[in-house]
């Protein structure tokens, strides 16, 4: 299968490792997609509860799919990316769909010209669904990523020239996105709703490390803005603290 001059084939790759109910999901939103030209790869890091047999009976809605152990996410979406055939790539993890059935057709049309095409992003938390929108990412990329990286559709040859670096746990894409805006990258913003992610899970853990590795990123990347950098970090940490305690104290 190839993209037409009118459709570029576009790549939905998701990442998962025992998450059988989330890549059902997942599986849900991409096969309900009334985009013409759509492949859907699946890696899956060496599952061993029920993945592995979604995958089996639902192997039709696949184009390719593999399962190994791996070096974490990023080590996987690499993986996602080489095996890919579209002009364009989009990640959506296990557990993550898109906002509608005619969300990829609304983000190609007019067809992107750009490295990078991205859109909004619905999240699901605690206190229900919040709308993150990504109208302005550029002005405030040196502090941190503010789009879903679920909502971001990627020239697969920038990937391919350019891995996720995977000595980062959690902000790879972050570090991706910052390195190829400043070397000059093109890009179009589409204001819709592309994705719609889980973040009720988001541990202390998870909230630290993505806090350290955005504050390297932002200061080797943009090292002429350290003030307003460290002032952001500085604040960003003291708030999600707090609300971190509330929850935990809500929870007890």
């Amino acid at each position: 299968m190839s993209g037409s001059q009118e459709q570029p084939l576009v790549s939905i790759i998701t990442v998962v490792r025992n998450d059988a109910a989330g890549l059902a999901r997942t599986m849900d939103s991409v096969a309900a997609q009334d985009y013409g030209q759509i492949e859907y790869v699946v890696i899956d890091g060496g599952s061993t509860d029920g993945t592995l047999q979604v995958l089996k009976e639902r192997r039709a809605e696949v184009s390719r799919w593999i399962s190994e152990p791996d070096g974490g996410i990023y080590d996987a979406m690499n993986k996602g990316a080489r095996l890919a055939l579209g002009e364009y790539v989009c990640f959506m993890n296990a557990g993550d769909c898109f906002a509608s059935p005619n969300t990829v057709t609304r983000v190609f049309d007019p067809r992107p010209k750009s490295e990078f095409v991205w859109g909004d992003c619905l999240v699901e938390n605690a206190s229900g669904e919040e709308y993150d929108p990504a109208s302005v990412v550029i002005p405030r990329l040196h502090r941190q990523m503010t789009v879903c990286h679920q909502s971001m559709f990627t020239k697969r040859s920038s990937l391919l020239g350019r891995p996720y670096d995977t000595s980062f746990r959690i902000a790879a894409d972050y570090d991706f996105l910052c390195e190829r805006i400043l070397a000059g990258a093109s890009w179009e913003y589409r204001a819709l709703p592309v994705s719609r992610i889980n973040d009720k899970g988001a541990s202390a853990q998870i909230f630290r490390t993505s806090i350290r590795e955005k504050k390297q990123i932002a200061l080797s990347r943009f090292p002429g803005k350290r003030p307003s950098i460290l002032f952001h970090y500085f604040i960003l940490s003291f708030y999600m603290n707090a609300k971190m305690l509330v929850r935990a104290i809500r929870a007890s």
